[in-house]
């Protein structure tokens, strides 16, 4: 399949799902520029996992479970990781719904990528449909999960800290690798098990995903003064 289809197909669900995302943003809309540039930070984290896993692989070989938790989960969460720390450096995020829209549109960067691939390798529009619904909202949840937890550490470093907060944060990046690494291991063992990624892993990460955008709406207005009278 031609680039000049796949790329703007496969990229097409990961718009949708950040504008709709982008549109929970109630209190401080975040600039469309810098989500958009978000979306580019995670393709090209993209493309920089296509470049270093080959060399990865070229040294180890992993089994089933290192691959799915460590080489794949680890390693991609890692990547978007460093595509947000730009954004996680930029005045505009300054509260922790920003973490959850900015780290959802570095994962639909990155999702949207491989979805021009997969098409490309297959040869079908098919494979982005399917994708638009399980591996890339995957994608959304887990980066979104650890970008209100990074966005919430470095709100706290103006604000009163608490080692409760901390931990839950903690939790929530484990919870990120851990539910990518298992919906790739459904998938990769030797008698997949794809109704197990599908039906279990996925809707656990679409509830966290809901989980930290209805927290971030909830927690964010604190973070807004009220302008005084006559302001």
């Amino acid at each position: 399949m031609s680039p000049w289809l796949s790329i703007p197909a496969g990229f097409a669900p990961s718009l949708l799902w950040i504008w709709l995302v982008h549109r929970h943003d109630d209190h401080e809309r975040e600039p469309v520029l810098l989500v958009l540039a978000a979306l580019l930070l995670g393709g090209l984290s993209a493309l920089a996992v296509l470049y270093v896993r080959p060399m990865v692989e070229g040294v180890w070989s992993p089994d089933v479970l290192a691959d799915a938790f460590v080489v794949t989960a680890l390693g991609e969460e890692s990547f978007k990781l460093l595509a947000f720390l730009p954004l996680l450096c930029h005045r505009e995020l300054d509260e922790p719904l920003d973490g959850v829209v900015y780290g959802a549109a570095v994962a639909l960067g990155f999702a949207g990528v491989e979805n021009a691939l997969y098409a490309t390798w297959t040869d079908s529009l098919g494979v982005v449909v399917q994708r638009a619904f399980t591996a890339t909202l995957m994608h959304a949840g887990c980066t979104a999960a650890v970008g209100y937890a990074l966005a919430g550490w470095k709100l706290d470093l103006q604000r009163p800290r608490c080692w409760r907060k901390a931990l839950r944060r903690l939790g929530l990046l484990l919870a990120a690798v851990l539910l990518h690494g298992a919906y790739d291991w459904f998938l990769l063992v030797e008698r997949p098990s794809v109704p197990m990624a599908l039906l279990v892993v996925l809707p656990v990460t679409l509830a966290l995903f809901a989980a930290v955008l209805r927290w971030g709406r909830h927690v964010s207005p604190e973070y807004h003064p009220p302008h005084p009278p006559g302001s």
